[in-house]
């Protein structure tokens, strides 16, 4: 049986992994509604929403490892 403080930090990482992919979804998503709305015919909008995302997501990666 593992022992529970592998099991937690497991855990800890599937929602560090969640938040990140939240993020950069959310971004992607947002732009392309963005691009629809505008009537853009480059994806101009989500390439910027999904780099925002990820650059939010990374950022509150970081902030959660460098509290715990």
């Amino acid at each position: 049986m593992k022992p529970k403080r592998s099991v937690n930090k497991t855990l800890k990482f599937i929602g560090l992994g969640t938040t990140l992919a939240a993020a950069i979804g959310l971004g992607a998503f947002g732009g392309r509604k963005l691009d629809g709305y505008l009537g853009l015919e480059k994806p101009l909008c989500t390439a910027f929403g999904s780099i925002l995302g990820l650059a939010t997501g990374m950022w509150s990666v970081i902030k959660s490892l460098k509290t715990k």
